[in-house]
This record gives structure tokens, C-alpha cells and sequence, in this order.
């Protein structure tokens, strides 16, 4: 069983606003590659959002979503304040009492995430039996990232803000992989009012 991890309890510090709420194309920000991981060859995705969250930015409805049997459960954050580690850990906690095999970690604020790019990197680690494979653009690993459960012990190390790059780094390279993806939107985040700006003028020369 593989699992998706939908961090989705950042506080949008920076942008000054809920920025999973902002709309674009239609949706809101925070629904788009969580259309896109229901949609994939995931078994379920856990959302972990504040506790608070009103979850206004899921998707509409169910039957907008391609294979929209898909499971999902919403996975309050208590501890939220503390750093994007402590997300982390609730969906691991949540992914574990479920027996999950491995896990893919996708963030709530990259939503050019594709259901493709998802499938692709499933595929890679149920072909290859690697620990992690972690998506790559121009030598650089960036997330997605799907763990084996084999990780979650160093997961549960992280601590405050710090991501899974240190781990990413800290292993032999043959314990893991990374597959090259040449589309550099899926990799863009939004974290800044000039972040969402941006969206539009693209979108205005596509």
C-alpha cells in the first residue's frame, strides 16, 4: 500500500493570507495536485491541515475527480506551529496505523503537480525497490518524494522546518534514486503574493 502524504498545514506566513483558498483556473491553489494525487496510482491520500482549517479548498466535489473512489482522510495538526516536520509526522503516524508500505510526500503549495509525474515516480519505486525515490529538475531534488517505510524512523528525526533534502543527501545514493523531470512548472511553489502573481502573467504568455 502507497499512500500520499498532502502537507497542507503551513500557516502562508509570507503570503499574508490562506493562501490554499487563493483561486486559479478555476480551483482553489490548495486543491490542484490533490485533484492530480487522487487521480494517480496512490492507494489514498492523507491530508494533514491545522486543526482549524476549514478545508474550504478541497475540491468542490467528488465527481469533478477522476477515479473519485479514491479514499482520503483529513489528519488534524495540533502541533503545526512547530515546523513542517510536524506535519510530517502525523501523516506518518496516520500512513502507519494504516500499514502503508511506502509513502509520497507532495506539498499543498505545488499545484502543477501532475497525476503523470505521481504515477511516474510510483512506478520507478515499484520497478526499481529503491528506499526514496525523489524527483529531480537540473540535478536537484525537490519534491514529490516517496519513502519506503523503511525511512520512517529518520523522518521521525526531523525536526522544526526542516524537509527531507538532509536525508536525501545523508544516504548512498544506491540505497536510493532520482528521476529526472523536465517539466519545471510541476516544481514551482507558491509562497508569496509575488508567487501568485506570477501564476497569471504565465499563464497570460502560455
Amino acid at each position: 500500500m502507497i499512500l500520499g502524504i498532502y502537507l497542507a498545514a503551513g500557516r502562508s506566513t509570507r503570503m499574508g493570507r490562506p493562501k490554499l483558498c487563493l483561486p486559479f483556473e478555476g480551483s482553489p491553489l490548495g486543491s490542484m495536485a490533490l485533484k492530480a494525487a487522487m487521480a494517480s496510482l496512490l492507494d489514498g491520500v492523507i491530508i494533514v491541515a491545522q486543526a482549524e482549517d476549514s478545508l474550504d479548498w478541497l475540491p468542490a466535489s467528488a465527481p469533478d475527480i477522476p477515479h473519485s473512489g479514491k479514499k482520503w482522510i483529513h489528519v488534524p495538526c495540533e502541533a503545526a506551529h512547530l515546523g513542517m516536520s510536524e506535519s510530517l509526522k502525523s501523516g506518518l503516524l496516520a500512513a502507519q496505523s494504516r500499514r502503508a508500505d511506502a509513502v509520497l510526500v507532495l506539498l499543498a503549495d505545488q499545484p502543477f503537480v501532475t497525476t503523470e509525474m505521481i504515477d511516474y515516480i510510483v512506478s520507478a519505486y515499484l520497478h526499481e525497490k529503491k528506499t526514496f525515490v525523489a524527483a529531480r529538475h537540473k540535478g536537484i531534488s525537490r519534491p514529490p518524494v516517496l519513502f519506503d517505510a523503511c525511512m520512517f524512523p529518520e523522518l521521525y528525526r526531523l525536526q522544526g522546518d526542516e524537509g527531507a533534502r538532509r536525508i536525501l543527501q545523508s544516504n548512498k545514493r544506491e540505497r536510493g534514486m532520482a528521476v529526472e523531470w523536465q517539466d519545471k512548472r510541476c516544481f514551482i511553489d507558491i509562497d508569496t503574493q509575488n508567487d501568485y502573481e506570477r501564476l497569471f502573467s504565465e499563464k497570460e504568455h502560455r
